[in-house]
């Protein structure tokens, strides 16, 4: 047996699970709740696990916390939510403090890979930032928010068009283009018109269902069938390997500008 906290033990084998840890702390202090990136990875376990836990305590609390954890006295909110059976400050929240507390260097990849999970979404976050006074690196949050504002829909969308095609070489790149195919009306998300080659963000609404996907495939045969070269992209392309979809988008457009 290894002790987890005052009072709280759990088999050797179990020290480092997650949902023992959230456990842990809701019965070593039954009034606080996990928050930060152990809530979210609660919620959304494809998260990544914290090497710390944050817990939220009330004002007036004393507590010697156990190395692997921080306490973080607050107003405790009255909702709560039960991802896993363990007590937590809901979402928004959870991931304002996992912002707040983390380095700055990985405040941006926590934001994102939550959001691309869907634990809440940014308008929810934007709430909650607006309702907290203090918020450690709040500029950059807030310009990161505001991208959204401008009429990206999804995490991908932003992180292309502010980080992945952000130098001048995509300037002629259109964002959200309206096309007009022989058969209908469609948006793309990135359009050099000149050249006629669009760019898709495959985000949830191609993964998710099959109906979704079969739509998906319809678009991209008429936008073929209207002479226009379709790029397409995931998360991982954008986040992991930004450089070589800058190269095959460039390459394209001038392949096709050379022809033309």
């Amino acid at each position: 047996m290894t002790r987890l906290a005052t009072g709280i033990y759990c088999g050797s084998a179990h020290t480092t699970n997650p949902v023992v840890l959230g456990e842990a702390l809701n019965r070593w202090v039954p009034r606080g709740a996990v928050t930060g990136q152990l809530a979210l990875h609660l919620y959304a376990p494809r998260l990544a696990r914290p090497e710390r836990s944050d817990y939220a305590i009330a004002h007036g609390l004393h507590l010697e916390p156990p190395a692997w954890a921080r306490l973080h006295q607050v107003n405790l909110p009255r909702t709560r939510v039960f991802p896993q059976g363990i007590a937590c400050l809901e979402m928004p929240r959870a991931l304002l403090d996992a912002w707040r507390f983390a380095a700055p260097a990985q405040r941006r990849d926590i934001l994102w890979a939550a959001l691309w999970a869907r634990v809440c979404t940014w308008k929810q976050l934007a709430r909650e930032a607006q309702r907290t006074p203090r918020i450690a690196g709040r500029r950059d949050l807030e310009r990161l928010l505001g991208w959204f504002s401008e009429g990206a829909t999804t995490p991908l969308e932003v992180r292309a068009k502010h980080e992945a095609f952000a130098d001048p070489r995509f300037h002629e790149f259109e964002w959200q283009a309206a096309l007009a195919l022989p058969s209908r009306r469609v948006s793309v998300d990135m359009l050099h018109r000149r050249a006629g080659v669009v760019v898709e963000l495959d985000g949830d609404r191609y993964h998710s269902t099959r109906d979704a996907r079969d739509k998906d495939r319809e678009r991209h045969t008429d936008l073929t069938a209207a002479g226009f070269v379709v790029l397409r992209f995931g998360w991982n392309d954008i986040t992991r390997r930004p450089g070589w979809c800058r190269e095959r988008v460039l390459a394209t457009v001038a392949a096709r500008l050379a022809s033309g």
